[in-house]
């Protein structure tokens, strides 16, 4: 893929009280787009008229045929794991230009 997640901005743990061996890792970042990725929706071709009347358009994600720059976009994820090893003190993310570490 021609895209890379720039900078990481925040990163947080999620615990769940209930489970304590249960937990989620949300990190915020900032992602550089090399192509465009949009939302389109792309009519079907008819061969022959629908016999409901219905007309059908398919929601996807397409790609510019065109590279484009300059294009930063902020994103997010959940991980969620469980049983982490008893080790485990904190989490680093590491992102293209820097990192960030969030202590359990």
């Amino acid at each position: 893929m021609n895209s890379t997640i720039r900078y990481v901005k925040e990163i947080r743990i999620l615990k769940d009280t209930d489970e304590p061996d249960l937990m989620a890792i949300r990190a915020k970042g900032i992602a550089e787009l090399k192509k465009l990725i949009t939302p389109v929706l792309k009519p079907k071709n008819y061969e022959t008229v629908p016999e409901d009347g219905i007309y059908e358009l398919d929601f996807v994600m397409d790609d510019s045929p065109d590279e484009i720059t300059n294009v930063e976009l902020e994103v997010e994820v959940v991980f969620k794991l469980k049983s982490l090893p008893k080790w485990v003190k904190g989490v680093k993310i590491n992102a293209a230009e820097n990192s960030d570490i969030e202590l359990i």
